[in-house]
């Protein structure tokens, strides 16, 4: 389309100079001597314009030439440079396609742009990774951190240590990214987990209040690390009363009647002698939530008034009175008050419903206690074939 429209303008001006010439009485005389030359206004027009034409079309000539080695040059980096991007390209996509070893040699020998040879490393040590390539992993790390993509390095080299367990070091790489960032929610969350598996769990507790700010954790999945944290720090603190008490007050109510932290603080508090405190946290917890093993937890307990706790119990029953581990700790609890009648009804209660092995040796000891030394042995027995099949 352009040429033609390039055409029809040169026919144009083609024509109007035809006709200015046929009717323009100009002329013009150039006069050398002896020479002497005279011609038209419009041919002498013409001349000119092709003479600057033609002047202008030499020195462009000229001009290509003297350029024509770097000319020549630009067009080879152009060339090279697609060949790189390419490359480049096609590394990342047998990354992304799990062609490991493909992606590691073409992204781990790729030359460019030093921030793009960084990003090329890291993807290079991605890859050796899920080949179980070490040596090659470390090295490319180790380049990606020289072309300028530290950060990206260290977070894959903090990945790949919690992956192989290795906590100690996923935290000396951790310790360098937040040297450049901080704030990073990713690696924030790999601290996190570096955290839980040494049991630094004071730790944890600052790291989800600062996920949790951020929103970068789901509800339920902070909810299940908080009550880890919680639990852990209680089984902690169990050596030291005050510091038990100070730190279990400052659970959040919710928390406290949580199963797996109950069981932990109820344990924690058992371990120094305070019974009545642990029935406390136990009972507030089955209130809320029926847990089997708070409920074994609540026979074990030796509170100073055990009616009060039997009572408690019997209550419980009401509501699940099928439950075989209820039975077996009301059985538990009457067997310390020496109400043997009652803890041998339980027992065979909960035998009904599930035997287990617990259950029988619970009647084995009453039946002992009794003098009924057969039936103990049979009990016994029963335990042992329970065991054996578990």
């Amino acid at each position: 389309m352009r040429w033609l429209i390039s055409i029809v303008i040169v026919a144009v001006l083609a024509i109007a100079l035809a006709m200015a010439g046929r009717y323009d009485p100009g002329y013009v005389v150039l006069v050398y001597p002896p020479w002497r030359l005279e011609i038209s206004f419009i041919s002498f027009v013409l001349a000119v314009v092709g003479l600057v034409v033609g002047g202008v079309v030499l020195l462009r000539l000229a001009s290509l030439t003297l350029n024509l080695p770097s000319i020549v040059r630009e067009q080879r980096e152009r060339r090279a440079a697609r060949r790189r991007d390419e490359n480049f390209l096609g590394g990342l996509k047998a990354f992304v396609e799990y062609r490991y070893q493909d992606a590691e040699q073409s992204l781990g020998g790729w030359q460019g742009e030093p921030a793009r040879v960084g990003v090329a490393r890291v993807f290079a040590a991605r890859a050796a990774q899920e080949m179980r390539a070490v040596l090659q992993r470390e090295r490319h790390i180790q380049e990606a951190v020289e072309h300028g993509s530290e950060l990206a390095a260290e977070l894959f080299e903090a990945e790949a240590r919690l992956e192989t367990k290795d906590a100690a070091a996923a935290l000396v790489a951790i310790n360098h990214a937040k040297e450049i960032a901080p704030q990073h929610t990713a690696l924030l969350r790999l601290e996190l987990r570096a955290r839980q598996m040494t049991g630094q769990w004071d730790e944890v507790d600052r790291l989800l209040d600062l996920l949790m700010r951020t929103n970068a954790l789901e509800p339920g999945v902070a909810a299940q690390n908080r009550r880890m944290a919680y639990a852990e720090n209680l089984k902690r603190r169990a050596e030291d009363d005050r510091a038990l008490l100070e730190y279990w007050k400052k659970v959040p109510s919710e928390f406290k009647v949580d199963p797996w932290v109950a069981r932990a603080a109820a344990r924690a508090f058992l371990q120094r002698g305070g019974d009545d405190t642990a029935l406390d946290v136990l009972e507030a917890a089955l209130d809320r939530e029926w847990n089997e093993e708070l409920v074994a937890l609540y026979g074990e307990l030796r509170a100073s008034d055990p009616r009060r706790q039997i009572e408690r119990a019997e209550k419980w029953l009401h509501a699940h009175p099928r439950d075989a581990r209820l039975l077996l700790a009301l059985a538990q609890l009457c067997s310390v008050q020496q109400l043997w009648g009652k803890a041998q009804s339980y027992l065979e209660a909960s035998l009904a419903i599930a035997p287990t092995a617990e259950g029988h040796i619970r009647m084995a000891e009453l039946k002992t206690q009794s003098g009924q030394t057969g039936d103990a042995c049979q009990h016994y027995q029963k335990a042992l074939t329970l065991c054996r099949s578990e």
